[in-house]
């Protein structure tokens, strides 16, 4: 038995008519005739018959009747969502990601969180490797905000920012009253801001692709601890506008555009199939979404 069926016994129960119990269902009076042909089958009992006041349920029907009523009650509870509201739940909401995104997100997420779910707890972990994607599948983490390098197929994505390259060195370099060339560029020793602890990213694969090569001198997995490197070397360090833009404002540096063109990063936010339609992730997603895509970029 379908919840087809169940719904047309009880349309022709309540309304002693096919032709009703139609309109009532929104569906043909054959299919409801077919339906009743089924469920006659089913029981091996006519369930309603003709008369002149129209379709009376048979006494089998009759006392089918409460069943199939409290039946058709489960069905429609299974199809309803708990209604969800964040006040009531107490909670670690767990996000993945690298030090310059908890940077811009955290102070705002603090005040949603606050006002919106004042009982759970904000957690932050360092970007793994494999993006987390065992502790996602197991409900360990529960997003992960990262550009999309690799990404396993079984982990979904949404967008939240585009982000560009720009270079930065301290004031006083060699380089703050030239022009920043190729050629100065590829001279400069770098250093390299790899959360995923890897020594080749974007701007390499660039250079690479027009058979060029910078000497990354230094690599290390946080954005916002570069400073010291940067104020007391003649490093260069390539980096996107928008954690570039915060150093800038604190620190003596300099800020120059890239000499070579290179696709934005784009960063996304990052779960597991199985959270795709739960309740607490969507609200999480939906907040951080909010958040990031609110704070200019600069591009």
């Amino acid at each position: 038995m379908r919840l087809m069926e169940l719904r047309v016994f009880q349309a022709i129960l309540e309304s002693r008519s096919i032709t009703a119990a139609a309109e009532t269902l929104g569906v043909s009076q054959s299919k409801v005739s077919k339906q009743l042909k089924l469920m006659r089958s089913w029981f091996g009992d006519e369930l309603f018959v003709r008369t002149g006041s129209g379709m009376e349920a048979t006494s089998k029907a009759e006392a089918l009747a409460p069943k199939v009523k409290a039946l058709i009650h489960q069905f429609e509870l299974l199809d309803t969502e708990t209604q969800f509201d964040p006040l009531d739940i107490e909670r670690n909401l767990v996000i993945s990601t690298t030090d310059e995104v908890e940077h811009f997100l955290l102070p705002k997420l603090i005040g949603r969180i606050a006002t919106d779910s004042p009982q759970s707890r904000i957690i932050f972990k360092v970007l793994e490797r494999d993006y987390a994607a065992k502790q996602l599948e197991l409900g360990n983490v529960d997003l992960v905000i990262t550009p999309n390098w690799h990404i396993p197929e079984h982990l979904k994505q949404k967008l939240v920012y585009a982000d560009d390259f720009v270079v930065l060195f301290r004031k006083g370099h060699p380089l703050e009253m030239q022009k920043l060339e190729i050629e100065n560029y590829l001279s400069a020793r770098h250093l390299m801001v790899s959360p995923l602890g890897t020594v080749v990213g974007p701007i390499d694969e660039a250079l690479a692709s027009i058979d060029h090569r910078r000497t990354v001198s230094v690599a290390t997995p946080y954005f916002m601890n570069v400073t010291d490197a940067l104020l007391s070397s003649d490093l260069l360090l390539t980096i996107q506008r928008r954690a570039a833009t915060e150093l800038v404002s604190e620190h003596a540096l300099v800020q120059k555009e890239l000499p070579i063109k290179v696709p934005p990063v784009n960063y996304f936010l990052i779960w597991h199939k199985r959270y795709d339609k739960d309740s607490v992730n969507c609200w999480l997603r939906q907040i951080i979404h909010e958040i990031l895509c609110a704070e200019p970029v600069g591009l």
